[in-house]
């Protein structure tokens, strides 16, 4: 009985080790490029999972009186400094006269995620109508000008919306305010519009950015896995081969928008569809000297992917240090897409 319990004790410190091991490149994947070592990425982007685990491993292991405690406690407090990119206990709503509402919306082509065939242009014009946002971002936008006479909802829309971007790689911008310039250009097959727009007689670039899909058809994976003849090993490689491509495509994307953000002589906002978590590269060089709207104003977990796993936040809003995030929020009941709408309330300070 006695041996039984060594080697329990002796599994359960290792496990702790590799854990915390695991929650200490997790940690890494958010400093070392892809395209160099793109392993970390995979560590980051189950952060959430492996820091819970920590936790429970500390507890244990403090309970036993066991060495290893120190370590995965070390690892423990440093990873709390990035905790708060996940997990945020205390919402920030601020009520503010000169507010402006923002939306960064994926909006899956308007295609139902239920049935491709159906498509979600009335939902989705509706969700936006109502909202009544002065600026729209939004990514995987499919429309032709067919589609647009068709649907009336739509018509209303661009009534409403009188100033907006090309639609470019499925990237498009609305706003209520003017634009004093618009843009559109391809950063290493990553699609990118921005719009200059005067809010009231302050200049703000506001781009809409999409990044390179992993292409996980989780459900064809899963088919395949379960088949009589599924080939396990052939499978997984075609998996990892996809997320390594993925993570070195978002390195080089990321790369060439942060240098074009840091150009402009106006403070930005950066909204879109990064396919990324913020333990990653990607998150890490965008973000800079900007900063996350969730982190500043959020509530929650805030996932933005209903795929998958459902602590996955891969929808951004950054702004500039010298604009403050009154409110944020993720739409988790409008589920017209694959991806929740995101929807941040902000305002430009005084330069000083």
């Amino acid at each position: 009985m006695k041996n039984i319990a060594k080697i329990f004790l002796f599994i359960l410190k290792i496990t702790a080790i590799l854990n915390a091991t695991a929650l200490l490149m997790s940690i890494t994947a958010c400093y070392i490029n892809p395209s160099t070592y793109w392993i970390f990425q995979l560590f980051g982007l189950f952060f959430p999972v492996i820091f819970t685990v920590n936790i429970i491993a500390v507890i244990i292991l403090v309970a036993i009186k066991s060495k290893v405690a120190y370590f995965n406690l070390a690892i423990f407090i440093i990873s709390v400094f990035f905790a708060g990119r996940f997990f945020q206990f205390s919402g920030n709503k601020t009520d503010s006269e000169n507010a402006v509402k923002v939306i960064s919306y994926n909006v899956h082509d308007f295609k139902s995620i239920d049935n491709y065939y159906k498509t979600t242009y009335d939902e989705i014009a509706d969700f936006l109508l109502a909202e009544d946002a002065d600026i729209i971002c939004l990514q995987e936008y499919v429309l032709n000008s067919n589609e647009l006479n068709k649907y009336k909802i739509l018509q209303k829309l661009y009534q409403k919306y009188k100033y907006t971007s090309d639609n470019y790689g499925g990237q498009k911008i609305f706003s209520k305010y003017p634009f004093e310039k618009k843009q559109k250009f391809n950063l290493a097959g990553a699609c990118i519009v921005f719009a200059d727009i005067n809010i009231n007689g302050k200049t703000v670039r506001t781009y809409s950015c999409h990044l390179q899909s992993t292409r996980f058809n989780p459900d064809g994976t899963q088919q395949r896995l379960t088949s009589k003849n599924a080939n396990y090993k052939k499978e997984l490689k075609r998996v990892a081969v996809n997320l390594r491509d993925a993570f070195i495509k978002r390195s080089k994307q990321i790369e060439l928008i942060a240098a074009e953000i840091s150009k402009s002589k106006y403070p930005a906002i950066v909204c879109g569809d990064f396919n990324d978590t913020p333990m990653s590269y990607s998150y890490q060089k965008i973000k800079g000297k900007m900063k996350d709207t969730f982190i500043e104003a959020g509530s929650g977990m805030s996932n933005t992917y209903k795929k998958l796993f459902s602590f996955l936040r891969i929808d951004y809003i950054f702004i500039d240090k010298n604009i403050s995030t009154l409110e944020y929020r993720v739409a988790k009941e409008i589920k017209y897409s694959d991806h929740y709408p995101v929807i941040v309330k902000f305002k430009i300070n005084d330069e000083k």
